[in-house]
């Protein structure tokens, strides 16, 4: 007969399993030319950066403020590593998605040339593309990756997280069995591998790898000294070390490499390059005496295309809008961005940190508390218990594998003879099928498969992800042998 505690250990897997998908520092001041930020301004955005890192406990912040085509601000905060070297506006960070941006710009930058047609089939472009849908893969647009309406998932565009793709021809020839999950042209699907394709794009009409033609098309023009194309000429002036939460707290871990998602997520840059960068954005295309667009372009990157719900807005080329805001944020496994475009303000906000199960859905807090600032609000700071909302989730993980280890020693403990009945035997059965086998292959499955793939989540939740993988990996096992031991119990009392 079971005890009740064991069975307390399934209704701790759901609430694990609840969790997961719930998605004073060290300062220095960088000068700017031109319009400058009023003091009160500077006063209000300085306590409430410093607030907002010491609730969220991030170890650095680089923010950079432009009106029209003047930056007004630009400031780092906090350290930019383990050693303690401070965060200034020159300090690259990972963009994480707000490289999409760059990528639509490019192909626009093609366009204008008359070297892409936005309204033609990727085909035309890369002959060699295919998805598991031969016939849909032909009927693919480039504007519709630009749009996010290809027809390819979420889930597939986080596949390339796993990093096993060398270069981004190569991760566009693994999506040859990738699956159109919507009809092409139909549904807001925000997927990386969109943008993956659009950097294959790129290389094949310009004649040059994509991380050249951004140097020279896009970070050269706009001045852009401080921003690469890779970690390795990244940490060579002084790449921030990116930081993720084990078990609540910030430890800092490898900077991710991935040339093959460049083009969607890993391109590098610093406050005071993406402040040049946002000129050009608010100013048609213009910084300084340079251009990177037309107004045309620039226009049409912004304008409303395709309705995204999960903003209440919709997806231009590489840009959210909403409520009259263009914006756009990016995560990868330890970074995070975002930046704004309202009105003819523009605001960058890079934090070297991320904690995809508490703080990640608060970061944006801090962009949108500056953006309040400006516009002479009061920006909120309520961030909620941060470590104690993590110290529910340690103690359900402890209470889980003790748990766990009281079902196991109970698979080795002597019983005495317990009166079976047919009723007994099925309730034990059910329990078993449902708790051990049931509730773990449901969280496997369902997190491995329409999530993320399990390598993925383990670099994105270290501590707990690789933990909830194992528990349920135990949780399996220990129903096995729970059904073989009751089989062999069940033979026997039918022999006696």
């Amino acid at each position: 007969m079971k005890s009740n505690r064991s069975r307390v250990f399934p209704v701790i897997m759901i609430l694990i399993f609840g969790i997961v998908n719930i998605f004073g520092p060290n300062v220095k001041v960088q000068a700017t030319g031109g319009f400058q930020a009023s003091a009160e301004e500077t006063t209000q955005i300085d306590k409430f950066v410093e607030t907002m890192m010491g609730k969220l406990q991030l170890p650095g912040v680089a923010i950079g403020v432009v009106r029209g085509d003047q930056p007004l601000y630009l400031k780092g905060y906090g350290v930019a590593g383990p050693q303690g070297q401070p965060v200034t506006a020159q300090t690259p960070f990972i963009l994480g998605s707000s490289s999409k941006s760059f990528t639509a710009l490019a192909i626009m930058q093609l366009a204008e040339q008359g070297k892409v047609d936005l309204e033609a089939p990727v085909r035309d472009y890369l002959p060699q593309f295919e998805l598991a849908d031969r016939k849909a893969s032909g009927k693919i647009r480039v504007k519709q990756l630009l749009n996010n309406n290809s027809g390819l998932s979420t889930y597939t565009g986080r596949i390339g997280f796993v990093g096993t793709e060398p270069t981004i021809e190569k991760l566009i020839e693994s999506l040859k069995d990738a699956p159109i999950s919507e009809p092409v042209g139909t549904t807001y699907q925000y997927s990386n591998a969109n943008y993956d394709i659009l950097g294959g794009i790129v290389q094949s009409v310009s004649g040059m790898s994509y991380a050249d033609y951004v140097r020279k098309n896009i970070f050269e023009p706009l001045d852009m000294k401080n921003s690469f194309t890779s970690t390795l000429a990244a940490k060579k002036q002084g790449l921030a070390s990116g930081y993720q939460s084990f078990f609540g707290y910030m430890f800092p871990t490898e900077q991710p490499d991935n040339p093959s998602m460049l083009a969607s997520a890993y391109l590098i840059s610093s406050a005071e390059d993406m402040a040049h960068y946002l000129m050009a954005q608010l100013n048609h295309g213009k910084f300084g005496a340079s251009s990177v667009a037309s107004a045309e372009s620039i226009r049409r990157m912004h304008e409303p295309a395709v309705p995204d719900p999960s903003i209440n807005g919709y997806y231009g080329m590489g840009w959210e809008i909403a409520d009259g805001v263009v914006r756009h944020q990016g995560d990868v496994e330890n970074f995070h961005s975002s930046m704004v475009l309202d009105g003819d303000t523009g605001i960058i906000v890079l934090i070297n940190a991320h904690d995809y199960l508490v703080r990640g859905g608060k970061l944006e807090m801090i962009t949108d508390g500056i953006r309040d600032i400006l516009h002479g609000r009061q920006p909120q700071t309520d961030v909620g218990s941060v470590m104690g909302t993590h110290l529910i989730i340690d103690l359900v993980v402890l209470a889980v594998a003790v748990l766990l280890g009281i079902s196991i020693m109970r698979l080795f403990k002597r019983k005495g003879r317990i009166t079976r009945t047919p009723l007994r035997n099925l309730s034990s059965v059910l329990f078993v099928l449902m708790f051990n086998f049931a509730v773990p292959v449901t969280v496997l499955y369902r997190a491995g498969c329409f999530v993320a793939p399990w390598r993925v989540l383990f670099s994105w939740l270290p501590g707990i992800g690789p933990l909830v993988f194992l528990l349920c990996i135990l949780a399996l096992g220990i129903g096995m042998v729970k059904l073989i031991l009751f089989a062999g119990n069940l033979r026997r009392d039918i022999r006696i």
